[in-house]
């Protein structure tokens, strides 16, 4: 049988505390292809604008707690759409397609990000 464990408590945050909290997962528990990342954004907070073309790897978003707000595309050649999500809800993202994550509300979102090739 072969597993491993982590938590928050063992790894360290790459976004400051008053931001809210990002926790990547995915060397801590030995994967070999998949990313698992929790992020908590607090009110008014947001996540920088990217892909991941050049990984090549998708990614899906599973709210946990509050609404987040995605923004998708904004390229010359690929107008922005934005799709708001709650707890229980998910949304997957192609590698080559821009986004950026918001939190347009009143209190801190959690979100788990699971991203492979």
């Amino acid at each position: 049988m072969d597993y491993s464990t982590a938590s928050t408590d063992e790894i360290d945050s790459v976004v400051p505390d008053e931001f809210g909290g990002m926790w990547f997962f995915r060397d801590a528990l030995d994967c070999e292809s998949l990313g698992i990342t929790l992020l908590e954004l607090e009110a008014g907070g947001k996540g920088k604008a990217h892909d991941h073309a050049d990984e090549d790897h998708e990614e899906v978003y599973l709210v946990v707690d509050g609404e987040l707000t995605v923004e998708l595309g904004g390229g010359a050649d690929d107008p922005e759409t934005t799709e708001t999500i709650v707890a229980g809800e998910a949304i997957r993202v192609a590698a080559d397609t821009r986004r950026q994550l918001h939190n347009h509300g009143d209190g801190t979102v959690r979100v788990v990000i699971a991203g492979a090739p």
